[in-house]
């Protein structure tokens, strides 16, 4: 039976080759134009470290899309590669979280602040923490760590840990300090006041996820810019003006648009 040989256009294998290309060429310039960035929701330093992001990547001709998850799954989906990083953590989530590659500079950081309602004791470090019932927000790694062994849980949201403070089912919460003062005025607290000294005090870095290696140094750049020039305090305090005065005013945090920013 005589073999039947088929014979290609000369060109075909070029026009394959182009089109996988363009394919690819189009792939690629689709996922470097826009970023998904997860982060907890609502918080002060949360939103700073977003405006700042934001900012950065415009720079470099990145949109970015930010959603908000409760600490622990903004983790996970970040380590994942279902979204593109996180906006902020603290120094060396990677050691854990092997899929996410931490950005240097800091880009903002956060006081670890004690809050008590009946409580009255000078901070002085984790271990003057111990005879206490500690309450803190999921995720919040710097307090997690710090308080495994002592008589400490973790709650989801900020409003759920203030009302278990005033219910004297915490004796005292461990939050980064501005977004505990924010929560105050946001919710009309007066009575809990801030223990001295803040227990610590934690850089935040940004973090990809690695399957964006290739941006690290391009970001990175926009960063250590941004920090020479001055720009990150600058920004930083004028978001914390902004969302303070809005907390006062019992307006949302404008974590949306970021308008109110501008």
């Amino acid at each position: 039976m005589a073999t039947k040989i088929i014979y290609f256009p000369r060109n075909l294998s070029a026009l394959i080759l182009a089109a996988v290309l363009h394919s690819a060429l189009i792939g690629g310039a689709q996922a470097q134009t826009k970023l998904v960035f997860v982060t907890p929701p609502n918080t002060i330093d949360t939103v700073t470290s977003e405006v700042i992001t934001r900012k950065a990547y415009k720079r470099i001709g990145i949109d970015v899309q930010i959603k908000k998850f409760p600490g622990e799954r903004a983790l996970r989906l970040a380590n994942s590669g279902k979204v593109d990083g996180e906006v902020q953590r603290i120094n060396g989530i990677a050691a854990k979280y092997h899929n996410l590659i931490q950005i240097n500079p800091a880009i903002n950081y956060i006081q670890g602040t004690v809050f008590s309602l009946a409580k009255t004791f000078k901070v002085d470090g984790w271990e003057s923490l111990r005879p206490y019932r500690i309450g803190y927000i999921r995720g919040i790694k710097f307090a997690e760590n710090n308080t495994t062994s002592m008589d400490s849980r973790a709650v989801s949201d900020y409003k759920t840990m203030f009302q278990m403070l005033r219910k004297d089912r915490f004796d005292i919460i461990v939050s980064p300090r501005l977004n505990g003062l924010y929560q105050m005025k946001q919710l009309g607290i007066k009575q809990i006041k801030e223990l001295n000294p803040a227990i610590m005090r934690f850089d935040l870095f940004h973090y990809l996820n690695n399957k964006h290696a290739a941006l690290v140094p391009k970001i990175s750049a926009v960063f250590k810019k941004m920090k020479a020039d001055g720009e990150l305090t600058k920004i930083r305090s004028h978001v914390i003006a902004v969302l303070m005065k809005r907390a006062e005013q019992k307006l949302p945090i404008c974590d949306t648009d970021y308008k109110c920013f501008d």
